[in-house]
């Protein structure tokens, strides 16, 4: 079952808490990854049950992809608070191919920790 990783109730609070998974060299992907997600620039990753509801899930990338550079987000916001819902944290591996975290990633597929997926998580 895919589930919600952690909730943020705003941007600050998200850099902050996703900026040890990501290490220095990538923290400024990150924090581009996020701008795109709250000002609601992420694309589509399709609709997805997330904690036994149907979400419509988001990515939001930054840096240079194919490169340990670069951050992936998938999310889903919550209207009307605007908080900030994690799925899975990655990097952009390719054009369209993502590698989910060891970490913050689900133990199955959808966006399953150390796979590579494309945008919808599979």
């Amino acid at each position: 079952m895919t589930r919600t990783l952690v909730t943020y109730s705003d941007q600050d609070a998200a850099k902050k808490g996703l900026k040890n998974y990501v290490g220095t060299g990538r923290v400024t992907a990150l924090g581009q990854a996020l701008n795109q997600a709250y000002n609601g620039q992420g694309k589509n990753s399709g609709n997805h049950v997330v904690d036994g509801e149907q979400r419509q899930v988001f990515h939001a990338s930054a840096g240079k992809a194919g490169t340990n550079a670069s951050v992936t987000v998938f999310y889903y916001p919550k209207e009307p608070s605007g908080s900030f819902h994690l799925v899975a944290l990655g990097e952009h591996a390719s054009a369209d191919l993502y590698k989910i975290d060891k970490e913050l990633g689900q133990d199955q597929a959808p966006f399953q920790k150390k796979k590579t997926v494309g945008p919808e998580g599979r």
